[in-house]
């Protein structure tokens, strides 16, 4: 027996670790009732790994964390309701393979200062620092095109209204 297709639409936020994805995530979640989906709790083992070595992620397995992240995605549309992702997804070539198999997905894109985003990643207790970032940050592909930009540099308020714009541009 097949799954039925969900066609329900998926916000994806991704960029750089410290703009704020998570943070934008939750206040939109939070806003609009709809659940949200931190997947960086489900990287690889692998990727754990490499983070805690200051070590940048390889194609590979940027490429198996994306196919296993679409599986979760699948998985938490359980109903017609929007969800909300968050997660970096640093290469186009990732963003790509989700839309392409996603096709209700729309990317936005968190974005914020360098300077914002260097006190963030220096004030964190957890997670990705200020000292694995420099590698990361070498390895983020900007988008070409088909994603709207959300500037994380203001309050709550800020981030409401620029989403609000995004999401009622596109229901």
């Amino acid at each position: 027996m097949t799954a039925k297709q969900n066609n329900a639409p998926v916000w994806f936020l991704f960029g750089l670790s410290g703009a704020g994805k998570s943070y934008v995530g939750d206040v939109m979640s939070q806003a609009t009732g709809w659940p949200v989906y931190h997947a960086d709790v489900d990287i690889t083992a692998e990727m754990k790994l490499a983070l805690a070595e200051a070590r940048p992620f390889t194609d590979t397995m940027r490429d198996a964390y994306f196919a296993q992240l679409l599986e979760h995605i699948r998985h938490r549309q359980q109903t017609d309701q929007p969800l909300i992702v968050t997660q970096g997804a640093y290469k186009q070539k990732h963003r790509d393979f989700l839309r392409q198999h996603l096709p209700q997905l729309t990317f936005i894109w968190v974005d914020a200062p360098i300077e914002l985003i260097m006190q963030r990643l220096k004030q964190r207790g957890q997670g990705i620092r200020a000292a694995s970032a420099a590698a990361l940050f070498k390895d983020f592909e900007p988008p070409r095109d088909g994603s709207f930009r959300l500037v994380n540099d203001g309050d709550k308020s800020w981030i409401l209204e620029q989403s609000q714009r995004v999401i009622g541009s596109l229901l």
